[in-house]
């Protein structure tokens, strides 16, 4: 028998142990774990390799040490805790967008009373019975004080 027919016959049988983890980003920034390669234009990265025979050894040595491969139910685990921590990401960042959109709001209505003080003119207001009154001069300074400060505090 010729050495170089063992040499490759070795070698195939610890090139199947070389399986490896790939993790793939797409462009929707969608993130895909495979065993395989990434899809033509996607971010690529190795995570893993599969341990070859003589490091799957050396992990079982260290298994009776304590620092093994983890089951089943602890990927399981790290797994749903990750997809927690996500979730949790998600609705933060939710809750930031609809703060913003508040501030924006509260921004524009602020700048709409203030322009229309400024406007000048008679204005009016609504009194506690729900009747109209007419301000004075005064009573609108004032008002439009009040709409600045709402600006400055507002639209930051």
């Amino acid at each position: 028998m010729k050495p170089w027919i063992v040499l490759i016959a070795i070698s195939s049988f610890f090139g199947v142990a070389h399986a490896q983890i790939n993790k793939c980003i797409d462009a929707t920034g969608k993130t895909v774990y495979s065993q395989g390669a990434c899809p033509k234009g996607a971010k690529a990265s190795r995570i893993a390799t599969a341990p070859t025979a003589s490091s799957a050894t050396k992990a079982g040595d260290a298994a009776s040490g304590g620092g093994g491969p983890k089951s089943t139910a602890e990927l399981e685990q790290e797994f749903r805790k990750r997809q927690q921590e996500q979730a949790d990401a998600r609705k933060k960042d939710e809750e930031r967008l609809a703060q913003s959109k508040n501030d924006q709001e509260n921004c524009e209505a602020a700048r709409r009373q203030l322009a229309g003080f400024e406007l000048g003119g008679r204005q009016s207001s609504i009194n506690e019975k729900g009747e109209r009154i007419f301000m004075e001069d005064a009573q609108i300074e004032q008002e439009k004080q009040r709409a600045r400060q709402a600006v400055a505090t507002s639209c930051k």
